[in-house]
């Protein structure tokens, strides 16, 4: 009887000793610690990774702080710029946020998240706590595949706390590896005319991350925020853009030329340009008074006009002639040559004694505008032009 208690005694004694073995074991698993739980150590099969692990890329005003014992190694990391956020990649397939609060003040106090993972929002959670509590769980997702996964987190509410929103540290079950990221531009040159403006496309991997855009000379050209450049003047300047927290980039050479100005469309009936030429007198006699020449010609066309009398002096009553001499000293021809000559004081043109080598005299000259239609003059061609005149007081 007594040997027979004795093996009941140690077949219990075996049987508590192994059910007490596979719950040690099985504590991770039975006691797993849930969002909203102190969590100061990782648990079996997760590693922690804490504030300053180089992999983290802090995109914005962050602020490092160390010596808090409150905080996971005794440092992390704060702003108190909603939009700012936290970058990383790792491998894994799950994912957990820890952080330390101090709730002595009013709830919501070390402000809030939202999680991206892959580029879709996975969830979001508010760092707060109702007291002092270090290392609380905050976000997990356990149900990624095994493979490299691209986290964000962007701060949407910075709280009241003085520090602002707080990063302390994560746990998974992989390890953070540094992000595949490149930049690339659909063009590595561009010419572009003075304000004229042309669109830049940047590729990233990943996709959708912010970008950067600047120019090395904004007097030269300038880009906006969706890459699109405008040229301000003559140069070159170099565009870069470059992926926002890293010093990743991609350039484009800008060369800025002056406008090209399209000719005007001739008129069909006038083939060519109008030219003034205006001329005093300029010979022995310095014949005062302005001659106009208007003709139609190409630029090069050249005339040259020569103005005399042929008196020295004169009174009132006098009558004497002025000559007017005009020479094509060019190659090219002069067309429809038209010369007007105006009265000085104390002259009156006698228009019925005018005269012309080529042309006629116009029927609309008076005693002080004379207009002599010549036609054609052309290369090395002379008109010669003589207008009988009266003085008057």
């Amino acid at each position: 009887m007594k040997n027979c208690f004795k093996k009941i005694l140690i077949m219990l004694v075996m049987v508590l000793t192994i059910i007490g073995v596979g719950a040690i074991q099985n504590k991770t698993t039975a006691n797993a610690a849930t969002v909203g739980e102190q969590l100061l150590q990782p648990e079996s099969g997760w590693q922690r990774v804490d504030t300053c692990d180089k992999n983290f890329a802090y995109i914005g005003s962050w602020k490092y702080l160390k010596e808090d014992a409150n905080h996971y190694n005794n440092d992390h990391e704060t702003t108190k710029i909603v939009g700012d956020k936290i970058k990383f990649n790792f491998i894994g397939t799950k994912l957990r946020i820890i952080a330390t609060r101090d709730g002595a003040a009013a709830n919501n106090v070390g402000g809030s998240a939202d999680v991206y993972i892959d580029g879709s929002k996975v969830g979001s959670y508010t760092n707060n706590n109702t007291g002092l509590q270090q290392s609380k769980l905050y976000f997990e997702n356990t149900s990624l595949t095994n493979c490299e996964h691209h986290v964000e987190v962007i701060v949407t509410n910075v709280g009241s706390y003085n520090d602002g929103f707080t990063w302390d540290c994560i746990d998974i079950d992989g390890y953070l590896v540094k992000p595949n990221e490149s930049i690339s531009l659909d063009h590595s040159t561009m010419n572009l005319t003075v304000n004229d403006s042309k669109q830049l496309t940047a590729t990233t991997t990943p996709s959708a991350v912010d970008i950067d855009w600047s120019s090395s000379d904004e007097t030269v050209a300038t880009v906006d925020s969706n890459g699109n450049v405008k040229a301000i003047k003559e140069g070159q300047a170099t565009i870069t853009a470059q992926i926002k927290g890293t010093d990743i980039k991609a350039d484009c050479i800008v060369t800025v030329t002056k406008e090209d100005k399209e000719p005007e469309p001739a008129d069909p009936e006038q083939e060519y340009i109008i030219n003034t030429a205006y001329a005093k007198g300029d010979n022995t006699n310095n014949a005062s008074g302005e001659v106009s020449i208007i003709f139609k010609g190409v630029a090069e066309a050249q005339l040259k006009v020569v103005k005399t009398a042929d008196v020295d002096s004169v009174y009132v009553g006098d009558n004497f002639t002025y000559t007017i001499e005009v020479t094509n000293t060019s190659d090219k021809t002069a067309k429809s040559v038209v010369i007007t000559d105006s009265a000085p004081n104390h002259i009156q043109f006698i228009t019925s004694g005018v005269t012309t080598t080529q042309g006629t005299v116009d029927s609309n000259s008076t005693a002080k505008n004379i207009i002599v239609n010549v036609g054609d003059i052309p290369p090395s061609g002379k008109v010669i032009i003589k207008i009988p005149v009266l003085v008057v007081e």
